[in-house]
């Protein structure tokens, strides 16, 4: 029996809810680190220009930013 087996066997044999809650929440924890998204040099610089545009006060309202991002999803 490999360890998959292994820990499907196991954990077919618990009934406590948290615990089962407990193990759901370090599999999906790890689940997203591993899938984990890093950044390239352009969305770091995208980033970068954002931030100094908003310390500048250089900001779009809610409605803007939904728009663009409708007009980004659309491409």
């Amino acid at each position: 029996m490999n360890i998959k087996e292994r820990i499907i066997k196991r954990v077919n044999d618990i009934n406590d809810p948290e615990l089962l809650n407990e193990l759901l929440s370090a599999i999906e924890l790890e689940h997203e680190i591993e899938n984990f998204h890093e950044l390239n040099s352009s969305e770091k610089k995208a980033i970068d220009e954002g931030i100094v545009e908003a310390d500048k006060g250089l900001l779009k309202s809610s409605e803007d930013a939904k728009a663009l991002m409708n007009q980004w999803l659309k491409k």
